[in-house]
């Protein structure tokens, strides 16, 4: 298993969607960077306790929609880097050759898991800490929890390798990756929904999108990261505006107002364990 998990670690930095994610990331962080150093020219920075907060605000802003959009080419990069790993085998015939005794199947598809996985695990950091590096290097703002915020950034493509490497068990490739993709949309809409039916104070809205989230917990997951943010900003003292405006409001539907709890984070951890178990099962009783 682990010979095959280090095999596919590496044949996954030499796969075409890997070098276009990689030109992808790099173009967008050139644009945020950008973005970052014109929009952040105008910037309040004052003394003034409540213009100092807004600042604080506007950069932790600028952070979330960084990490949103981010979260789109990990996602992705998560899905077409997995989407065939089975499936695609079985189509070209070649996994024949490597579905052989003493290897068996569980370790052939919890090698290919390892091995993509710790690709999406130094992906997903570096990308996390460039941003994180770049909003400092503009505003000369730390991000707040930036440790337990890496870690559920991190967590975010799992959830989707996860569910990919059980759809590549039983669908087509292209079957799959539809199938993937449809359920990220799922969620992404399911979790904005939420949060504005939490901001609107509408339970059906909210409990629609806590559905979604049991169905795919990735946007859950980015939700409980804006939240670690922005739950350690400093507070306002008492004597100045900030004490009386929630921060989460102001990142509307981009922000954390109905964050998921300690249980969410422990249901998308039994979510992965429990898909990596079924795709195991089904791998197995299938004839190939």
């Amino acid at each position: 298993m682990w010979l095959m998990a280090l095999f596919t670690f590496r044949e996954a930095w030499r796969k075409k969607v890997a070098l276009i994610a990689g030109a992808l990331t790099l173009a967008f962080l050139i644009l945020y960077g950008t973005g970052l150093h014109f929009i952040t020219r105008d910037m309040v920075n004052t003394a003034n306790p409540a213009a100092s907060y807004f600042a604080m605000m506007q950069a932790v802003t600028l952070f979330v929609l960084g990490i949103y959009l981010a979260s789109f080419l990990a996602a992705g990069l998560a899905v077409l880097a997995a989407v065939g790993s089975i499936a695609g085998e079985i189509e070209n015939g070649t996994l024949y050759t490597l579905a052989v005794r003493p290897l068996s199947r569980r370790d052939l598809l919890l090698g290919k898991f390892l091995g993509l996985a710790a690709m999406l695990v130094i992906y997903a950091a570096l990308f996390f800490l460039a941003l994180a590096g770049l909003v400092y290097w503009q505003t000369g703002l730390v991000i707040p929890g930036l440790v337990p915020s890496l870690g559920l950034f991190i967590l975010e493509p799992l959830v989707l390798l996860a569910v990919t490497m059980l759809g590549t068990t039983r669908l087509s490739t292209l079957g799959n990756g539809v199938l993937a993709f449809a359920l990220y949309a799922l969620a992404v809409v399911g979790g904005m929904m939420e949060q504005i039916g939490a901001l609107i104070e509408n339970t059906a809205t909210v409990y629609t999108g806590v559905i979604t989230s049991l169905i795919l917990p990735a946007d859950a997951v980015y939700r409980r990261l804006v939240a670690t943010v922005v739950d350690r900003l400093p507070a306002g003292n008492g004597q100045d505006i900030p004490r009386l405006i929630n921060p989460q409001s102001m990142l509307g539907p981009f922000g954390s107002q109905s964050t998921p709890s300690d249980w969410m984070l422990l249901y998308t951890l039994v979510y992965i364990v429990i898909l990596l178990a079924a795709a195991v099962y089904v791998f197995n009783r299938r004839d190939v």
